[in-house]
């Protein structure tokens, strides 16, 4: 059966749900989460995203994200392929280190907002790992509840619906936070609704829908990409498809081959046709820019 297509909706809230491959670990130690962590904040500054909530499991994650003008799967494989590399390369080891589709569900705001908060920062309590949500170290419960937070974490959406004053606010999230959820609210959370398991929300909502699908396969403009970045860089397509060896114009290659790759804009191979170049050259370049926004 053919996957459904992507909801791709600028603004929208998602339940994103990505695992280790056959529900295997993916972190291994302090210094994993940190690096998965700078990716994530590394991410944000790119997309423009908005994380609301998080925890990091031992072989699984939860994120409250709230999409900007990008889709979020560039975001994610931005974010997934960078960890796995580093990872994959700490352990000695090669293969997929997630499950090759993350989930996504698109949550509809009013509704489920604080609910889905609730479900992603009681997850190591329904693991048994910790009796309470502040004794675990990776969700951003602890955010909430002190207000020091990461750079790349939004909270004053949340909080706002819980009071208008600060203190107040977080004084009903705790409690909030503190009680079990509905059972078949939870279950919605992580499966979507029956009759759209991409989405979340009441009839009216769902049937809102159908202008956002992203269809599977269908990708964004090369010319787009190619017009934006030239325009922002102050050159033209000619100049980077020239035999000139300016630094600065392989630069604005590397870039724009690494946000079309990550994006599943073009290959590799459509790239070095596009810009009259050997296509392992192009690819050292993109390989060696990736390399320098992950140690950022």
């Amino acid at each position: 059966m053919p996957r459904k297509p992507r909801l791709h909706v600028p603004g929208g809230l998602y339940h994103v749900i990505l695992r280790g491959n056959s529900r295997q670990d993916i972190f291994f130690d302090t210094d994993d989460r940190r690096r998965w962590e700078a990716l994530i904040g590394q991410g944000i500054d790119r997309y423009g995203h908005r994380i609301h909530a998080y925890c990091w499991m031992t072989n699984h994650v939860h994120l409250a994200v709230q999409c900007h003008a990008d889709p979020l799967s560039r975001f994610m494989s931005f974010v997934a392929s960078g960890y796995a590399r580093r990872t994959n390369k700490k352990l000695h080891r090669s293969g997929h280190l997630f499950e090759r589709r993350y989930r996504a569900i698109l949550v509809q705001q009013d509704s489920y907002l604080q609910e889905l908060v609730r479900y992603i920062h009681r997850n190591p309590l329904r693991a048994g790992i910790v009796p309470r949500p502040e004794d675990y170290r990776w969700s951003s419960h602890r955010a909430y509840v002190t207000g020091r937070a990461p750079a790349w974490l939004t909270t004053a959406w949340v909080l706002a619906t819980f009071g208008r004053e600060p203190a107040e606010a977080r004084r009903s999230y705790t409690d909030f936070v503190g009680s079990d959820g509905d059972s078949l609210i939870c279950s919605a959370l992580c499966n979507g609704a029956e009759a759209d398991q991409r989405a979340l929300g009441d009839d009216d909502f769902l049937a809102g829908l159908e202008p956002h699908w992203v269809p599977p396969g269908q990708r964004p403009s090369l010319d787009h990409l190619v017009s934006e970045v030239c325009a922002g860089r102050g050159v033209s397509e000619a100049d980077l498809r020239s035999r000139s060896r300016q630094r600065r114009y392989a630069r604005i290659r590397a870039e724009i081959g690494l946000a079309a790759v990550d994006g599943g804009i073009a290959t590799g191979a459509e790239l070095a046709r596009r810009f009259n170049r050997s296509q392992s050259a192009l690819s050292r370049a993109i390989g060696r820019m990736r390399a320098q926004q992950v140690n950022k």
